[in-house]
């Protein structure tokens, strides 16, 4: 037994066992495939630590290590939002990887043969089709921008052009080596740029992945023109990035995790606004400014009309769906100083940053107001919304919390009154056999 791959070995443990618990408890679908990844890193250092290096296994520890740098190229991806379909998504790098894979397995294969039986223009074919591949998986940047895909799609080309000048004049074994290094590159390039914010964990583990990327060619070169150097380097020096790469990664999850829960206590799960507990504070900060400036801010209490109705005939999905898109025309009409906050079932708080009159309130409750005349497409059907919202302003209307929302309350209720004064006829397409629910929407 190798003890010298002991700490990787525990690091990797370690690693595994918090990805395992967060995606138990968060539906999180990139930690399935950064799992994926770790488990073959960790499949790397136990054939390491159980058999010695001059042991016949260099197939499937350089077949785990390009195997596991594809798996994170995949976890990367999934970090970011992108138009493409996901299952399209994981057959285009599985394309690209399983390419990968097969030139490094090949390429270790065919380099014990005899010079004279090495026929390498299989390896020609599969950069070429590696380049092609890489390519179709670049076009996933041209759903956000032209530049973008361009950028990735000229950077993937030079890779596998250099791969194949290298194979050329060196042969398998640098190109392979170029092939490990460029792929923990790209771990690391996607890492970072779909990762946010850049706190210490993300920019030490996009750090170690580039280090890890690095030590396959200064491997290579320290063998080939400094011998003597590189047969002095233990083999744990060149393993040093994988296992910064895991603790950083350790650190980066855990950070996550700290963020993710301080969110949580202070915004809305279902809508992603602030809750009543940050309202309350944006509300002490503003009346704080207001009275320090001599200035005041307006306040608006939204309540969508009829929501009961459509949760009972619809059901609370239905309504949630309602919410959420409720919620996000909102937040397109007001200004990034402004504040809006559900502060319950279908009430919505806004603080108005700078506003010091009622009329200019009410100037933005209309838009507000507006803002739903679009009908919001449920699954059920497009629905045709409205709300009904008072307005009040600090401190003609009141100088506390209470005060104020009761001013707002008190005029929004009274304009629900006025606006349903009459009969209502809600605008629903339902299914012909769905006769019950639309009866119950019908209902005043």
């Amino acid at each position: 037994m190798n003890l010298y791959g002991l700490p990787g070995f525990l690091a990797y443990s370690m690693l595994l066992c918090i990805a395992y618990t967060l995606i138990k408890q968060r539906k999180d679908e990139s930690l399935k495939y950064w799992l994926a990844g770790w488990a073959l890193i960790f499949l790397h250092a136990s054939i390491f630590m159980l058999f010695w290096q001059n042991f016949p296994f260099d197939v499937i520890a350089r077949g785990t290590l390009i195997a596991a740098g594809q798996a994170f190229i995949l976890a990367a991806f999934y970090q970011e939002p992108t138009a493409v379909n996901r299952s399209k998504l994981i057959g285009r790098v599985a394309l690209s990887g399983a390419l990968n894979l097969i030139f490094v397995v090949g390429s270790v294969l065919r380099d014990d043969l005899h010079a004279a039986d090495r026929d390498l223009t299989p390896f020609y074919v599969l950069i070429g089709a590696g380049a092609a591949s890489a390519v179709w998986l670049a076009a996933v940047e041209r759903q956000k921008s032209d530049w973008r895909f361009g950028a990735s799609a000229t950077l993937a080309v030079f890779v596998y052009a250099a791969q194949a000048w290298l194979l050329y004049a060196y042969g398998l074994a640098m190109a392979s080596q170029w092939l490990m290094c460029w792929t923990y590159l790209a771990v690391a390039y996607f890492f970072l740029r779909r990762r946010a914010p850049l706190t210490i964990g993300v920019l030490f583990t996009a750090l170690s992945f580039v280090l890890w990327g690095l030590v396959f060619p200064v491997y290579s070169l320290l063998s080939i023109y400094a011998p003597d150097i590189s047969n002095h380097i233990e083999s744990e020096v060149w393993n040093l990035p994988k296992f910064l790469a895991a603790a950083s990664m350790i650190l980066a999850l855990l950070e996550e995790r700290v963020v993710s829960a301080t969110h949580l206590a202070s915004h809305d799960q279902l809508t992603g606004l602030p809750n009543r507990r940050l309202y309350v504070d944006r509300f002490e900060q503003a009346a704080a400014k207001a009275t320090r400036s001599r200035s005041g801010f307006g306040l608006l209490v939204i309540d969508l009309d009829k929501f009961k109705l459509v949760n009972d005939t619809l059901g609370h999905e239905a309504g949630d769906e309602l919410l959420r898109a409720a919620s996000g025309r909102f937040r397109s009409v007001l200004r990034q100083v402004d504040t809006i906050a559900r502060t319950g079932g279908d009430e919505f708080t806004v603080i108005l940053d700078g506003v010091h009159s009622r009329a200019d309130a009410e100037i933005v409750a209309e838009a507000l107001r507006k803002c739903l005349d679009a009908p919001i497409p449920l699954k059920e059907g497009a629905y045709s919304a409205s709300a009904s919202i008072g307005a009040a302003v600090y401190p003609e209307d009141g100088l506390t919390q209470t005060r104020l929302q009761a001013a707002a309350d008190e005029r929004m209720y009274a304009r629900k009154e006025q606006r349903h004064a009459g009969p209502i006829k809600w605008q629903f397409p339902f299914r012909p056999n769905d006769q019950r629910s639309e009866q119950g929407l019908m209902a005043r």
